[in-house]
């Protein structure tokens, strides 16, 4: 008999099989060439980067806008409509997002199916939730139809199929889980707005608009027009040869697909070497690295403990002997908007983007003493912790709901 672990009371008959075809009105995706109805407003257009994988609320914070011609049957088609869900088909499958009462207007491309439940005899929430199990996502990726490309046809969707309560039941499990999405919603908007704060005081603070004081409450000089090369050193990585990396040796290699904006070493998951390269290339808790060519160069991660020894293509950063200046400062220094336009602006010759160490040291810009540049690191250091205390919170909980999520579905 397939039953939950976990069962709210007064509950007591067996779930039965069916599938999304079955307890739906309605399965369709949507179409192409929507590039040519964006608009700076408009209707919501509903991307593949707009749904999620560890939840069923969409995420709305980078949307696209469409203005559709009057009367386009294309768009009466693909038009969502209330507690529809969708999945995403290609690429990236089995990403979720639940289409709540206040959305709007909104429509879908081809990279998106849209599954509308039928409201008479299924919970369109409680459906989206299950599909966001482990279990079930999992499943999910694994209908992958062959082809060149990855993707899922509408049939595969139609066909797929799940274990379920009683109407009554879903409403109960789901009204429930819409608690627990309401207190995550809100520490995302907590989190969300500690990082907006901080990107706002971090263009505030090194444009000057905002400024600190000493400990009298004085001004600090005037900060000095200054090449980097003047104050720090950019140390390049290692040439590792990787006939030599082993799961037996005990070198960590930290290569550019190794950077995070936080580097915990202690759960390293890359490769080791049985080189043991000079001690210069070694960086430890407190250093920062950047990627120096790829897709992702200028990307930038903190080394938060224990050590590792740099590849090529990655760099990281020493002050000069003759400085006093704030390690620390230069991290926050180098993840301006200003320096990130920088390093993009220079042309390059290689068929993948890339940067030389001379590229980064040549950059002109204004530094700070030494004491306001402790303020400013420590300042912008204790917002990072504020930071990283809500998204533990925010991970705890989402955690917390996955493991619900295990036991009252099956």
């Amino acid at each position: 008999m397939m039953v939950p672990k976990l069962r709210f009371t007064g509950f007591n008959e067996p779930w039965s099989e069916t599938s999304l075809g079955k307890i739906s009105s309605f399965i369709t995706s949507g179409s192409r060439d929507w590039a040519q109805y964006y608009s700076d407003c408009g209707d919501k257009f509903i991307r593949m980067t707009n749904l999620v994988r560890d939840g069923i609320t969409l995420n709305l914070s980078d949307l696209k806008f469409v203005r559709l011609p009057e009367n386009s049957n294309e768009g009466k088609r693909t038009a969502l409509q209330h507690h529809d869900i969708l999945i995403s088909i290609t690429a990236e499958l089995g990403k979720l997002g639940w289409v709540p009462d206040d959305l709007g207007t909104a429509y879908i491309n081809q990279h998106t199916a849209l599954v509308r439940p039928n409201l008479s005899i299924a919970s369109s929430k409680f459906i989206a939730n299950l599909l966001s199990t482990k279990k079930y996502n999992n499943i999910l990726n694994l209908q992958n139809d062959a082809g060149a490309k990855s993707g899922l046809n509408l049939s595969t969707i139609k066909n797929f199929g799940f274990y379920a309560p009683n109407k009554i039941e879903q409403a109960r499990i789901a009204d429930f889980l819409s608690s627990v999405d309401e207190k995550i919603s809100l520490l995302n908007k907590q989190y969300d707005l500690l990082c907006q704060y901080k990107k706002g005081m971090m263009q505030k603070i090194f444009s000057q608009e905002v400024r600190f004081k000493d400990e009298y409450g004085e001004e600090f000089p005037e900060w000095e027009e200054s090449l980097l090369s003047e104050r720090i050193k950019v140390q390049g990585g290692f040439a590792f040869k990787s006939q030599l990396f082993s799961e037996m040796a005990s070198t960590k290699v930290l290569r550019i697909g190794d950077i995070s904006e936080e580097i915990d070493l202690s759960a390293f998951s890359g490769v080791f070497s049985t080189e043991t390269p000079a001690i210069r290339y070694q960086v430890n808790k407190g250093d920062f690295v950047m990627a120096l060519s790829g897709a992702t160069f200028g990307k930038m991660g903190l080394i938060k403990c224990e050590s590792a020894f740099l590849n090529q293509r990655v760099a990281t950063f020493r002050l000069l002997d003759n400085t006093t200046d704030i390690l620390s400062f230069y991290y926050y220094y180098m993840s301006t908007m200003e320096f990130i336009n920088y390093i993009k602006s220079i042309p390059t010759a290689s068929a993948q983007p890339n940067i030389s160490n001379k590229d980064i040291e040549l950059y002109l810009s204004f530094i700070p003493t030494k004491k306001e540049q402790t303020k400013i690191a420590n300042f912008l250091s204790a917002l990072d912790n504020k930071i990283a205390v809500k998204k533990a919170e925010l991970d705890k909980l989402k955690t917390w709901k996955q493991g619900l999520l295990q036991q009252m579905f099956v």
